[in-house]
């Protein structure tokens, strides 16, 4: 090889590693400190535009929403889809694994131009999918524990790894699924799959950065396009827009002649340095919105005590003395660890809730914290609806403050309080306070005398019970052995009980805040009855939620 064309490519090399040497320092610092950023996209606009479409919309809900998409959209629609290729955790674990790959010498699997063009229409039909049954008509949610992105949450966040293997197994399976996808084939998710992707591609239509590389300087060694992680065929123009561009500077710097480059209104950019400078606008503005928007948590707190004090007015439609007065902690599961909160419960009425301690993403935490916790001081109930985008988080602060509040209902004033049967009495007066209360819908003999064991289904395993039946109606149930956690199950397991033994019936409401409990009490008994078991609480709220 001729020396000069020799230290010419070595050169190249040196830039080649010198801008990815760059790229992969900025992506591991994102990855490290933002690693659900790509979700939070997809999550803060779906909940912005449900929030406008029902006219919800309030900047105190919203805050952190529009923290998220102000801080990504106006530099994806000026410059492109930065974002996707130098802060995106999920596309920089796809870029790691090729590079594994490409350092054990095994071949990338090629797909053909027109299948490539053809599969990346997927992540806009999922995404048109998304907007039209999930986010407009409400009428399609994704299950807990099938969406692989949740796994990728718990994997990332390294806590909680148990739920991989446990209630995510199937997100876990098509995470794997996708990994070893992305391993043969580069950027294979963020190419055919990711939501977001497909929203940053729409928003980038506009931007004013192009690649140019003009033709008739080439020497059709196609390396722009071989060397491109979204298989765009940059051979086939002098200049690209295209929409699935994610700005990484590979075909940049990858091109031996030096034709082709990145322009902004017509001028060269140095690609590394504007990435560089693109993805910390990003960050910063991400992280100047969310320090500003804790900043103003006095005003969520305001509107709570205002709310609270309207509680505790006098109201035809509430009653006093519902709670037993007191400051309770409680604690449950949010999305990456335990939420713990502060309940104080004055004139039998929940009048403050405060953050003790959480580990969840606080993006996620702090845009669901003042709704929820408004809602449960004016519902005064901990059954409230969880906030679009947050719901793990939601749910994780409503099982806290009912657990919070687990053993403090006051009997004496609840309105249930007169058909309920004491949580002490003995094995014969709930004989007798069953048969009243069943005599006028269940007739004696609806099941046959004996003892019965039987098993359900709870969070963490397996629930198994002992069900006492005497002159054919249910008399006593006791526990023989559980596998979830303690503070779930009881508070469960005495109201579930005493429902059922009053009804005379397996399926009665769940407590809130301890449904997957609930829902294994119901099954084992109806086992242990030889019934058919419909689960009366199976719509789950489905994304960011809790036990």
């Amino acid at each position: 090889m001729d020396p000069k064309r020799k230290n010419k490519l070595k050169r190249k090399m040196r830039q080649f590693k010198k801008i990815n040497f760059v790229r992969r320092i900025v992506q591991l610092v994102c990855f490290l400190l933002l690693p659900g950023f790509f979700i939070q996209i997809y999550s803060s606009t779906k909940a912005l535009v449900v929030a406008l479409l029902a006219g919800s919309f309030s900047l105190q809900a919203n805050s952190v929403d529009l923290v998220v998409v102000l801080s990504v959209y106006p530099l994806t629609l000026l410059f492109g889809r930065f974002f996707c290729g130098w802060i995106c955790a999920m596309g920089s674990l796809g870029d790691l694994l090729t590079s594994i790959r490409n350092g054990l010498k095994i071949k990338e699997h090629q797909l053909g131009e027109s299948t490539d063009s053809k599969l990346k229409l997927i992540k806009y039909i999922l995404l048109l999918f998304s907007i039209i049954f999930v986010w407009v008509l409400q009428i399609v949610a994704i299950p807990q524990g099938l969406n692989p992105l949740d796994a990728f949450g718990v994997l990332v966040s390294l806590e909680n790894l148990d739920l991989l293997f446990t209630t995510f197994l199937i997100a876990t399976i098509l995470l794997i699924g996708i990994l070893i996808a992305s391993f043969f084939v580069p950027r294979f998710f963020c190419r055919y799959l990711c939501p977001t992707g497909a929203i940053l591609s729409l928003v980038s239509l506009p931007r004013m950065l192009t690649i140019k590389k003009p033709r008739e300087n080439c020497r059709n060694c196609n390396l722009c396009t071989q060397n491109c992680p979204m298989s765009i065929p940059l051979y086939k123009t002098d200049k690209s827009r295209s929409s699935e561009c994610i700005e990484c500077g590979q075909c940049v710097i990858g091109c031996p002649k030096k034709n082709c480059n990145m322009q902004f209104l017509g001028r060269d950019l140095n690609s590394k340095t504007l990435g560089a400078v693109t993805a910390t606008s990003i960050v910063g503005l991400n992280y100047l919105g969310t320090i500003t928007v804790s900043a103003m948590d006095f005003e969520s707190a305001q509107t709570i005590t205002t709310i609270a004090e309207a509680a505790t007015q006098p109201s035809t439609g509430t009653s006093t003395g519902q709670y037993q007065d007191g400051t309770y902690e409680g604690s449950a599961r949010g999305f990456k660890g335990l939420i713990t909160v502060s309940v104080t419960v004055e004139n039998g009425l929940i009048t403050d809730i405060e953050d003790v301690s959480n580990n969840d993403t606080p993006s996620f935490f702090e845009r669901c914290w003042s709704v929820v916790t408004g809602d449960i001081i004016e519902a005064q109930s901990t059954d409230v609806d969880a906030v679009t985008g947050a719901t793990y988080s939601s749910v994780g602060i409503m099982d806290a403050v009912a657990d919070a509040l687990s053993g403090q209902t006051a009997t004496a004033s609840t309105a249930s309080d007169s058909t309920k049967i004491e949580a002490d009495t003995n094995e014969e007066a709930a004989s007798s306070s069953s048969e009243e209360s069943a005599s006028s819908s269940v007739s004696a003999g609806q099941y046959a005398d004996g003892v019965y064991t039987g098993s359900g289904t709870g969070f963490r395993g397996e629930t198994i019970v002992e069900v006492t039946v005497q002159n054919g109606l249910i008399t006593d149930i006791t526990e023989t052995s559980k596998q979830d956690d303690d503070q779930f199950f009881y508070r469960a397991w005495t109201t579930v009980i005493e429902e059922i033994i009053t009804a005379q019936a397996v399926e009665v409401d769940a407590v809130s805040g301890a449904t997957f409990s609930s829902n294994s009490i119901m099954e084992a008994v109806s086992d242990a009855l030889g019934l058919a078991f419909e689960n009366p609480n199976s719509s789950l709220p489905s994304g960011h939620g809790g036990h």
